[in-house]
Parts: C-alpha cells; sequence; structure tokens
C-alpha cells in the first residue's frame, strides 16, 4: 500500500485515552478543537460539542469542490461485569493481538473513533493531495443523533459527504433506518416484604452486539429472558419480586439482567432446580448464538419492600409482550431488515418501572406503528409511554456520484467488486441528507467485530486498506457542485 496507516492509529490511541461516552465528549471535542488550532486551521466548536474543521487544498486542487468527512466522537460504553472500568474518567486499555485491536474486558470505541482517527491523519499530514475538507465530528450520536440534529450546516459548502461509520470493509452503505428511543414508565405498588430471605438472580454470558446490524443474528436478549425466567419461577413458587433490572444501553442488546426476589426457605430448592432446569432450555434454544449463557442465584441484604402480588404479574407480562427482535423484512430487498424493536434497558426507581427501547423502521410509518404499540400495551397496564431521539432514515439514491468512484477505485484497488448495503441501523447521513439539500452520500469503514460489546475489535490490515482507499478517492474524485 502507498500510504501508511501508523498515523491514524496514533490518532486512535489518543483519543482512546480520554473517556467520551455520550454525553461525556467535552474533553476529547477539546482536544480535537486544540488540536486544529495548533495547525492554524478553521475550526468551530458549538454548544453541543460539535466540531467543524476546514482544511484547503493541496496544492493542484484549489479548483475541486469540497468534501465533507463526517464521523462521531462518542461511544458505547459496555463492560464486561468483571471489569472495574470508570467510562467517566478511565482511559480505555487497548491491547493488542496480532492483527486485531481490543480494549480490556470493555467496548472499544471503534464506532466510531475510526473516523476521528482519519479525519485528524488528514488534517495532519499535509504531503497528503485532496480538495478542500470540511472535517465534522458530531457527538451523542449513540443516543439519539443529539448533535447533528443539532448542528448548524450553514458553515458547510461541501455537498459530498463520506461518512466513516460502517464495520464491514468493502461494503458500502447507500442507506439506512430511521429510529426512535421509546420509554415505557409503568407503576408498581410497593408492600412490606412479608418473606423469610431475599435472593440475588442474575443472567450473563450472553452475546449481545448492535441492536440494528445485528438484531438479525437472532441472539438472545437478556432482559427478554429474565421475564420469561421470573414467569417460571412464579407459575410454580410463591415469591415476591424486589428489583429488576438489566441492559445498559438501548442500541445495545442487553447481556446481562438481574433480579431481587424474596421467597420463603421451603421453596428455596424448588427455584434453583427452576433455575437450572431453564439455564439448560435457554442454551438449547440459543446455542448457536449465545452458547455461554448462565443463571446464577445467592442469596443478598433481605430487600424492605416488595412489588404487590398484582402488579409483580404485570412488569413480568409486559416485558414478554413487548415487541423484540426483528419484526418485518424487506418487501423490496431480499434478506434486509425492515422493521425491528430493541429492549435495551430495564430500570426501577422508587415506584416505576422503566422499558427502555430502540424501534427501528426504513419505513417511517412503520416505525410510528410500532411505537403504537408500545404505548398501547404500556396504558393496558397503568403506565405511560414517549419516544424522543427520533431520527429519519436516508434514502437510497440510484445517481450518486461519490458511490460509483468507490466502486470503480476499490475495483482497480483489490480486484473485486464492493458490495452496495442497506442497513438496519442509524447513521446520521440520514439527518445531513435532509440539512444540505442535494447531498451525495456514502459510508465506509474498515472490520470491526462485535461492535457495542466488550468483545469489540477492529482490524489493523483492515484500517490500512480502508485509508488507502480514501485516500485514492481523495485524489481522483471530483465533488458535484
Amino acid at each position: 500500500m502507498r500510504f501508511d496507516s501508523q498515523r491514524v492509529i496514533y490518532f486512535f490511541e489518543k483519543i482512546s485515552e480520554i473517556p467520551r461516552g455520550s454525553g461525556n465528549e467535552k474533553e476529547v471535542s477539546d482536544y480535537i478543537a486544540n488540536f486544529a488550532k495548533e495547525k492554524g486551521l478553521f475550526c468551530i466548536q458549538d454548544e453541543q460539542n460539535n466540531i467543524i474543521i476546514k482544511k484547503s487544498a493541496s496544492e493542484g486542487y484549489e479548483n475541486k469542490k469540497p468534501i465533507i468527512i463526517q464521523g462521531h466522537m462518542d461511544m458505547v460504553c459496555e463492560k464486561e461485569p468483571s471489569s472495574e472500568h470508570d467510562f467517566e474518567k478511565d482511559p480505555l486499555k487497548l491491547i493488542y493481538k496480532g492483527d486485531y485491536i481490543y480494549a480490556d474486558k470493555t467496548t472499544l470505541g471503534g464506532d466510531d473513533g475510526i473516523a476521528v482517527a482519519m479525519g485528524m491523519a488528514l488534517l495532519d499530514d499535509d504531503s497528503l493531495k485532496h480538495p478542500p475538507l470540511e472535517i465534522v465530528f458530531t457527538t451523542d450520536e449513540e443516543v439519539g443523533m443529539n448533535g447533528a440534529n443539532k448542528i448548524d450546516c450553514s458553515q458547510l459548502s461541501a455537498k459530498t459527504i463520506i461518512n466513516i461509520d460502517s464495520e464491514v470493509e468493502g461494503v458500502f452503505t447507500a442507506s439506512c433506518s430511521g429510529g426512535m428511543k421509546v420509554t415505557s414508565e409503568i407503576p408498581v405498588k410497593l408492600e412490606n416484604n412479608k418473606y423469610e430471605k431475599s435472593y440475588k438472580i442474575e443472567m450473563s454470558g450472553f452475546r449481545g452486539g448492535h441492536s440494528g446490524i445485528e438484531i438479525d443474528k437472532q441472539r438472545a436478549n437478556a432482559n427478554k429472558l429474565m421475564a420469561r425466567l421470573l414467569n417460571a419461577i412464579d407459575d410454580k413458587c410463591e415469591l415476591g419480586l424486589n428489583v429488576i433490572g438489566g441492559g445498559a444501553k438501548d442500541n445495545a442488546i442487553p447481556i446481562y439482567s438481574y433480579a431481587i426476589i424474596s421467597c420463603g426457605e421451603d421453596v428455596y430448592e424448588e427455584i434453583c432446580r427452576i433455575c437450572k432446569e431453564e439455564e439448560k432450555i435457554y442454551l438449547h434454544e440459543y446455542r448457536n448464538t449465545d452458547k455461554d449463557i448462565k443463571i446464577k442465584i445467592s442469596e443478598c441484604e433481605k430487600a424492605e419492600k416488595c412489588f404487590c402480588d398484582e402488579d409483580k404479574k404485570k412488569i413480568e407480562t409486559a416485558i414478554l409482550l413487548m415487541p423484540n427482535g426483528v419484526i418485518a423484512l424487506s418487501g423490496d430487498i431480499k434478506g434486509v431488515v425492515e422493521t425491528s424493536n430493541n429492549l435495551g434497558i430495564i430500570s426501577f426507581s422508587g415506584d416505576k418501572v422503566y422499558l427502555g427501547c430502540l424501534v427501528r423502521s426504513s419505513v417511517i410509518t412503520k416505525k410510528y406503528h410500532i411505537y403504537e404499540q408500545i404505548r398501547l400495551l404500556t396504558e393496558a397496564f397503568g403506565g405511560k409511554a414517549s419516544y424522543k431521539g427520533n431520527y429519519p432514515s436516508w434514502e437510497y439514491k440510484e445517481d450518486s456520484p461519490i458511490r460509483d468512484v468507490f466502486v470503480k477505485t476499490y475495483e482497480e484497488m483489490f480486484g473485486e467488486k464492493p458490495v452496495i448495503d442497506i442497513i438496519h441501523a442509524g447513521l446520521e447521513c440520514g439527518i445531513f441528507s435532509e440539512k444540505i439539500e442535494g447531498a451525495d452520500i456514502i459510508s465506509l469503514g474498515p472490520n470491526i467485530i462485535d461492535i457495542h460489546t466488550p468483545n469489540e475489535h477492529i482490524s489493523i490490515s483492515s484500517i490500512e486498506r480502508t485509508w488507502n482507499l480514501l485516500l485514492e478517492v481523495l485524489e481522483k474524485f471530483e465533488s458535484i457542485g
């Protein structure tokens, strides 16, 4: 390859030293802004900590139209139960294994730290050949694309956008689904705990994954199985439910769920038996996707309050009936998921149980239809539902000059045709396609495996190939006006 990607790796390592979970991007935004100022580049940092940096064209490219390079600063923060990592203050500990970079028992943040690293490497190297560049880094993408929603695009003149937020090398994304974050709030009546002892039930060992891109893998949802387990126990044993919780992000398939129950000592052994029996059932059902599911029960400090019996059953039933997973496949493109829902979060606070979902669909009316289902289900159990972070889909365009040049360049460089994909996940491309009239957009990226999980890792050789492809396109492409 002509271009060394070590500078990309360098910047990825630098931003990995800075905590940058969604809502906590101020420090990394300041780092990028200071870097731009030290380089003498035009830079805007807005109230949402979004960044726009402009770099003049290299010699001989002054008359070419500008190109936007775009990605987001924030990352999904997931960790293994045994990890003591504090995402608010601790740097990521990167681990190099052969061709891959991992983080120590946490998500890596390759989604979308690699876009930031490539953007900064472009800004840093004055030997590269390129048209005028407008580098755009946004915040809060993983929790509803809040940064992109609020960014002022009046400072941008480019119509061509290269988004670096896809995870499979050689697969160019040309369209994406829209989505919304839905919260169900269900009240529960509490009463004094009449039982002798309390126990914590934990479910772990789930594969998890991105709730859009990997929803078609049919992986187990820890929150759904916890409700199923509680229902199985409840059918045979008298018990109280004290607490239920699970999952960390609505856009990640939950890998952990727990409940605190109370019961008499005479039924404890039967509960343990049911847990073992259900564990075998789940391991069999998900033998091809989640082969390490574990159910653990252990005594804990006695809880003071329980849900009343009616509300205990109400919560179990609401979770069991909540739409989850693939709901509909596309009628236009074979094998593509059209509509889905992910029950990503269960939490309990005060006298309410909260169920956090992420609804996705490439058909806007279907998105609202699933929300209506969730709303009606929630209201049937005396609760209320609401949504936020509603973001648009990015529609496929038959005519795309940037896609054409990427396809041609990829074939020339690697001797094979790339895949043009329509993904069941949200990308900021949808928002920018609305904000910038006539925008021509493509999304790409290197191989990132198991994103949004503690096993997330990125291929170093794929970073290099993707970097070379990007630079080759920047050299030869004539942007639209």
